[in-house]
């Protein structure tokens, strides 16, 4: 009699369906001055509001909301990403009405953000969905650019959280500051940015046992630059299997192709960089695939220099109602 249960049991174990391999779906975009077109009086948005030089009024405003919301709703085919980060973002009123105003609000998004120095006022922010990503805690990190005459920028942000496989994720959104007065005379500003973020990832991986770490943003630089070789200590892809958790990998520089377009040149300024645990298949978690996202609803005839572009709201000051001049970057963990 045990014999017989014992057999029926296990052939119940065996017929039993395995557990479904799950996904959770990693994305970035720079949103291309999501500003409200109400004036900050503390920050220089003069430019978007009904009187400034965009004339940007409360319609585009919500046009723009609904685009944004039409690109990360179609950056999945089964369900919106899990995680989002964005720039170019103003403040919390934009980021609570995209989650709760557009199309996303049935999609259950929260947020965190940063309230950075820079002038213009955009900031770096992270929306999350509550049913994939349990918040832990979050913070800003401060660039200090040592007073060398430049602006203030962006801070980052750094937000912890835990996901279905019980793992922890460390994600690090980044606005690096710009090129503007040229690449090689604001190249120190980025290396500052770059070891901001490398100080804090030391202090994860001293404290985790087990560290993932994803970052991801508009480092103003492409994955072979000096800030993200010598700054962040990344490792190129094809080295990521063989370097042990604690080393940081970047990801685009696998890929034949880029996020913004510049005088008929494509760059991978968007990037992902990760810790090579989500690589090296130790753990729970692993990177199953990265991509930049270039849905043709996102690009538009590049007339002067032949191929395409990414669609802009603005060309120059002509308002077009296209989407940004970034394309974004996704990324897909399996668990």
């Amino acid at each position: 009699m045990m014999s017989r249960l014992f057999c029926t049991v296990l052939l119940f174990l065996l017929f039993l369906p395995s557990a479904a391999q799950q996904n959770l779906t990693v994305m970035f975009y720079n949103t291309e001055n999501l500003f409200d077109p109400s004036d900050d009086p503390d920050k220089d948005d003069d430019d978007f509001t009904p009187q400034g030089d965009y004339h940007w009024t409360s319609g585009r405003y919500f046009d723009k909301l609904d685009a944004v919301s039409k690109v990360i709703a179609a950056a999945d085919d089964e369900v919106c990403p899990a995680l989002v980060g964005l720039c170019e973002v103003e403040n919390d009123k934009v980021l609570t009405d995209l989650t709760g105003r557009s199309a996303l609000r049935q999609a259950g998004y929260r947020y965190v953000m940063t309230d950075s120095p820079d002038r213009r006022g955009i900031d770096v922010a992270l929306m999350y969905r509550r049913a994939d990503f349990r918040l832990l805690s979050y913070c800003s990190i401060r660039v200090d650019l040592n007073g060398k005459g430049s602006k203030p920028t962006r801070d980052v942000l750094h937000v912890t959280g835990r996901i279905a496989s019980g793992d922890t994720l460390d994600v690090y959104v980044c606005h690096w500051p710009s090129r503007i007065g040229g690449e090689k005379e604001t190249e120190h500003l980025r290396m500052r940015a770059a070891r901001a973020v490398r100080t804090s990832v030391d202090s994860v991986f001293a404290a985790r046992r087990k560290p993932y770490v994803i970052i991801m943003g508009d480092l103003n630089e492409g994955p072979s630059c000096q800030a993200v070789v010598s700054g962040l200590a990344a490792e190129p892809f094809s080295r990521g299997r063989s370097l042990d958790d604690r080393s940081l990998v970047t990801l685009m520089d696998a890929l034949d192709d880029g996020s913004y377009r510049y005088d008929g040149f494509w760059d991978c300024y968007d990037q992902f960089i990760v810790s090579s645990g989500l690589l090296n298949g130790l753990g729970c978690t692993e990177l199953e695939s990265f991509r930049v996202m270039k849905d043709g609803f996102l690009l538009e005839d590049d007339n002067m220099f032949g191929g395409v572009k990414p669609w802009r709201t603005y060309n120059g000051r002509r308002y077009q109602g296209g989407f940004s001049d970034h394309l974004p970057v996704l990324m897909r963990l399996s668990y």
